[in-house]
């Protein structure tokens, strides 16, 4: 059986090692699994600890994607089997991963080639180096499948300018490299032809000063090389018409507003009908979600995203979502809700009780 997740060190000419981390999990589009989650968490905490290793390079094999997200099929199945433990055990370690990324000691250059959805946001997120190629396409659809951006995206999406990460967290929109770039979501933009010129060139470097700088320095110089040519930024250009729609007291004002949108913008027309046909449970709870973590620290907010998480997968729409997009492709949801007004506060609060009772978050420790 091919590994999922494939490590290599690489001789730099000064006696240090690159690590290689690449997700081999094409077929998927590189969606994680408990498993691929587990390798990595092992991987990066043992490098953390080499002092040979003094960088991190994290890419994915093929071109379509650099992770789609989660493998949400296999959660929805274990749970339907009976192992209602299976989504703890999965949030909580995909979660130390990310937060692990976040706060690692040695710099990450992530390589964001092709699709970034989901996990794979989480994976990027707290990367040093947030690398974007010509091929690069970000989203958070979780609203199309019943969840809500989670992998410390409350944390990422409050902090995005002209409340754009509402919009992203209720409409799923897609953004291309100028728009993650716009947002701060990605640091580099670098021509996908120049990966392998750029491990080569983190080897030929001399690694015996600051580690920031040097890896700072080889990414720079591919950026600067790079075509320079990046498509129209979809977000800068709506920017206020996005900040006026966001800025509501409430959703259903919110939901007003898209449903009265006219445009003749494929991009705002796509999104808004992926609002208004995504799961009314899950836009009431993500509007919630980034309300209540406005304040959060990182750690915080992935405290409180493991609770809702886990309640989403066992009491909310994601077997559903996950059903209809991903399972029998029929892509017709019968969602638990049709439209927001329909979601008594009793069910939101459900979804924001703490499925573990008065014992400690699992997460109480990063």
């Amino acid at each position: 059986m091919t590994e999922k997740v494939l490590f290599d060190r690489l001789d730099t000419v000064s006696g240090h090692q690159v690590g290689v981390i690449t997700l081999n999990a094409e077929r998927s589009l590189n969606s994680l699994d408990k498993g691929m989650v587990d390798s990595l968490y092992e991987q990066l905490s043992h490098w953390q600890d080499d002092e040979k290793i003094v960088c991190i390079f994290l890419q994915a094999a093929g071109e379509k994607a650099f992770c789609a997200g989660g493998d949400v099929r296999s959660l929805r199945q274990s749970v339907i089997d009976g192992d209602t433990s299976a989504p703890s055990q999965f949030f909580e370690k995909e979660y130390r991963l990310d937060y692990l990324i976040h706060t690692y000691s040695k710099p990450v250059i992530c390589w964001g080639n092709g699709v970034i959805m989901g996990g794979g946001f989480g994976l990027m997120a707290g990367a040093d180096f947030r690398v974007v190629t010509d091929t690069s396409v970000m989203a958070m659809p979780e609203i199309t499948i019943g969840l809500y951006p989670d992998v410390g995206g409350s944390w990422v999406l409050n902090r995005l300018p002209a409340r754009i990460g509402l919009f992203m967290a209720l409409t799923g929109c897609r953004l291309n490299p100028a728009d993650a770039m716009y947002l701060g979501l990605a640091n580099r933009f670098i021509d996908h032809a120049f990966r392998k010129n750029v491990l080569e060139s983190l080897q030929e470097a001399d690694w015996s000063g600051d580690h920031y700088q040097v890896t700072f320095d080889v990414v720079q110089h591919y950026a600067d090389n790079s075509a320079g040519w990046l498509p129209y930024s979809k977000t800068r250009e709506h920017r206020d018409q996005i900040a006026r729609m966001m800025d509501k007291p409430d959703l259903s004002a919110i939901i007003s507003d898209l449903k009265a949108l006219k445009t003749e913008d494929s991009w705002l027309q796509q999104a808004r009908n992926i609002a208004l046909t995504g799961s009314a449970l899950s836009a009431v709870v993500a509007f919630e979600q980034l309300k209540r973590s406005r304040y959060d620290s990182l750690k915080e907010a992935f405290q409180s995203e493991l609770a809702l998480s886990i309640n989403c997968v066992l009491k909310g729409d994601l077997q559903e979502g996950v059903r209809a997009l991903l399972v029998d492709k029929d892509n017709q949801p019968q969602w638990a809700y049709q439209v927001i007004e329909d979601v008594p506060q009793e069910k939101v609060a459900e979804m924001f009780t703490p499925p573990w009772g008065e014992a400690e978050n699992p997460l109480s420790n990063l």
